[in-house]
């Protein structure tokens, strides 16, 4: 795995989190796949840049207030990466936070990102990768 992937991952993910932009390094078919998120209630597959944004309006709609936070980034097998998140969401009509560690794989391929798996745990997401502890 290169440094290489671990670092346009990181990058990405940091300018989200400080800009709530998402950066040109995404394949044309891209991929997030919350089939791997235990619990996850919608549709689990979310295709290309439109996709993307319609999981993202999904995901923070509960939250008057949210954000997250990379951990780290750490390389895997076979072209993949694992984030590892923290988020905190302020409940719509709420005046406390709910908060989630949470991981993503990322697989990157040439310099984009072609597919995105979420899990709701570090460990599931550490195992996705190739990484169980």
């Amino acid at each position: 795995m290169s440094e290489d992937n671990a670092e346009i991952v990181r990058t990405a993910l940091e300018h989200f989190a400080a800009t709530d932009e998402l950066l040109d390094v995404l394949a044309p078919d891209f991929v997030w796949d919350m089939g791997t998120f235990q619990g996850w209630p919608d549709e689990p597959i979310f295709e290309g840049l439109d996709g993307l944004r319609e999981f993202l309006a999904l995901w923070r709609e509960p939250y008057d207030d949210w954000s997250m936070t990379v951990e780290g980034v750490l390389d895997g097998r076979d072209n993949r990466v694992v984030a590892l998140l923290r988020q905190r969401g302020r409940p719509h009509g709420s005046n406390s936070e709910v908060h989630l560690h949470y991981g993503l794989v990322h697989v990157v391929d040439d310099g984009l990102i072609r597919r995105v798996e979420a899990y709701a745990s570090v460990e599931d997401a550490l195992e996705g990768a190739g990484l169980a502890v």
